[in-house]
């Protein structure tokens, strides 16, 4: 593969077979992801994802083999330690979400090991996975939607407590009151029913229903996205209490990334279903490397009117996953675009420690 490597620096490729270079591709990823299998997984961290794939099968032939799929999550790596919240941005339809709700197996993954406090739980059944449940627990995106109209406020807090056997059954009413009371919910909430309640409330209900089973990991799926900015600082400001206090472990969604700075200590940027840049909080603002990360963060309003800011302004809709672009995927909007993105896809790499990137211009910083 090294053999056959072009620089960037090379702008001829009219000879170039785009159709064979991509096998020659997929055959080396395919050889890092056979050898990655033979390492062990990393003993500090509580999760740590490596090659991650979740693709939906959109037809098929008579037989069953799929004709065409759509690469919701295609080659995920990444990890994260005991305490640490790891925000995830990007464009709606890049993915997020899919990689949320496939390292909770919620949805089967296609390929990839899912490593949580060591052991892989990537081909586990849903039998397997009823034990984890107390561990990892998830708060959805739609406060409302994800909660049952017809159930109290107790009820629906009392039920996860009541199946995992948290605590005896006539303790159990308090055991929630307390819950309730540490998420700023009031004791006469109990009794009422989710349509009684504000948007920020539901949240609320929705994070007390996670907690209540005493998780260690928690994926938060945009939490605050659906809620006014006031109501927003609230949510975030009690997921960071509960942490403190329970000692949790969050994998942060969103696409605001004014929440995600306030509330992250590593990120990573997705776009259409990979990774394109990962690092700590200090690495992605101070030193953001992918034309991407630039583009996402010259949309951030500035409050300081006297400042002014170069906006980035990406042409063009984002592409399919299920029919993604030749090359880099990004190539068809970036605005340093070269010859070499639209025929290889660049190499995901460490350009400094703990600071990846998948991009072209970094080629020579090994």
């Amino acid at each position: 593969m090294e053999e056959n490597k072009i620089s960037a620096a090379e702008t001829d490729f009219s000879s170039f077979d785009d159709e064979q270079e991509k096998e020659k591709e997929l055959a080396a990823k395919q050889a890092k992801i056979e050898e990655d299998l033979l390492l062990p997984p990393d003993p500090d961290a509580i999760l740590e994802v490596r090659h991650l794939k979740k693709y939906f099968t959109l037809k098929k032939t008579i037989t069953g083999k799929p004709l065409s799929q759509l690469r919701a999550v295609d080659d995920v790596s990444f990890k994260i330690m005991p305490g640490e919240t790891l925000g995830i941005v990007g464009e709606s339809g890049c993915g997020k979400t899919t990689m949320g709700r496939t390292i909770l197996k919620l949805h089967q993954p296609t390929g990839g090991q899912i490593f949580f406090k060591g052991v892989d739980i990537a081909n586990y059944t849903q039998k397997q996975m009823n034990a984890l449940r107390t561990d990892m627990q998830i708060v959805f995106q739609d406060p409302y939607s994800s909660l049952p109209p017809r159930s109290t406020v107790g009820d629906i807090l009392s039920e996860p407590v009541k199946v995992h056997n948290v605590v005896p059954r006539d303790e159990m009413k308090d055991y929630v009151l307390d819950l309730m009371e540490k998420c700023g919910l009031r004791d006469y909430y109990y009794e009422r029913y989710p349509h009684e309640f504000s948007g920020g409330q539901r949240q609320r209900i929705c994070i007390a229903r996670a907690l209540s089973v005493n998780p260690a990991f928690v994926v938060c799926d945009e939490p605050v996205s659906a809620l006014d900015v006031s109501i927003q600082a609230q949510i975030i400001n009690l997921l960071i209490k509960l942490q403190k206090e329970r000692k949790l472990t969050y994998l942060f969604i969103s696409h605001d990334l004014s929440v995600v700075k306030f509330i992250s200590d590593k990120i990573g940027v997705m776009y259409l279903g990979s990774m394109v840049e990962f690092g700590s909080k200090k690495d992605i603002f101070d030193n953001p490397l992918h034309p991407y990360t630039n583009a996402l963060f010259s949309a951030v309003p500035n409050p300081d009117p006297d400042e002014k800011s170069e906006r980035v302004v990406l042409k063009g809709d984002i592409p399919s996953p299920a029919n993604p672009p030749m090359g880099c995927k990004f190539h068809t909007r970036c605005p340093q675009c070269m010859e070499i993105c639209k025929h290889i896809d660049p190499e995901y790499k460490a350009i400094e420690p703990g600071h990846f990137v998948a991009c072209h211009l970094f080629d020579d910083k090994d």
